[in-house]
């Protein structure tokens, strides 16, 4: 029991020492988005590979990388979609990997990568959506990141205001707080807006469905998380994720990050977008 505490106090010593002072000064008092969590600033080069894993399963709009910022001022890795196109290429320019680390014969070395550069000593931590494991995890490295994994189930039961925070993200290409664009705004002729919309909702949804087939497959009993419940009180969410893991938290840094929190401004107003396809839809007999 003594040499395993030493251990940890060894590893958290290292971890100090490692973590780029940038990031471990400015979470005080810094709310990083999408691209500031992404960045070199959470960047290490651990000698060993992180031993845990935690999986955010979350289809978009549900306040996952709310999650992500509260994970990573407890300490409990660093969460981000390292399976997206979009910042896998940021990590393979960065890194300057030769081969593109989605690709199959990749993205096995890419995930002992990830657990040495993109996590705390102790646990490596992921954010999914279901599209990214059906496009590049449907094979023996997903199998083998969900093995033994803290599973989370992130989900949104309020689907109206999902539905028109997606269909916001997608006009205006801003998927976190900030007003920085993680994507192309995806702009769709008038004429095609009520089917891309339905398509849109039938996406979320399936989402959630898929995920929740993937649990049955795997055998899996994800923590089950609302978007609701991980607002009203992200402290208890994150500390009941640091037992299961079997980890301390940072729990000063967490309460900053808490303090940090807000709604997203510019999803505030969510009536129009439903209104404006409800009266296309039922009008058009679709």
């Amino acid at each position: 029991m003594k040499i395993e505490l030493l251990n940890r106090l060894r590893k958290t010593a290292c971890w100090l020492k490692n973590y780029t002072p940038e990031a471990l000064i400015k979470l005080d008092s810094w709310r990083p988005d999408a691209i500031d969590l992404i960045g070199p600033a959470f960047d290490h080069d651990w000698p060993t590979p992180a031993p845990r894993t935690i999986i955010i399963c979350a289809a978009q709009r549900t306040g996952s990388f709310e999650l992500c910022r509260f994970l990573t001022a407890a300490g409990l890795g660093i969460p981000h979609e390292y399976f997206h196109p979009n910042y896998a290429r940021r990590l393979m320019a960065r890194w300057s990997l030769q081969e593109n680390p989605l690709s199959e014969g990749a993205i096995g070395s890419y995930i002992e990568l990830l657990r040495r550069k993109r996590a705390s000593p102790d646990v490596f931590s992921t954010k999914l959506q279901y599209w990214q494991f059906e496009a590049f995890l449907r094979n023996k490295h997903g199998r083998a990141l969900f093995e033994n994994a803290c599973v989370l189930h992130l989900f949104r039961s309020d689907i109206v205001a999902q539905f028109a925070s997606y269909r916001t993200a997608s006009e205006t290409g801003r998927w976190d707080y900030s007003e920085r664009q993680t994507n192309k705004p995806n702009l769709t002729p008038e004429t095609e807006a009520v089917e891309k919309a339905l398509d849109q909702l039938r996406h979320l949804i399936s989402a959630d469905a898929g995920f929740r087939m993937l649990f049955a497959l795997l055998e899996v009993c994800p923590i089950f998380i609302t978007t609701e419940q991980l607002f009203a009180d992200p402290q208890s969410i994150i500390e009941s994720i640091a037992r299961r893991v079997a980890l301390p938290i940072n729990k000063n840094a967490l309460s900053k990050m808490i303090a940090l929190s807000s709604p997203y401004s510019h999803y505030a107003v969510t009536e129009p977008a439903i209104k404006d396809l409800r009266e296309s839809f039922f009008s058009s007999g679709a």
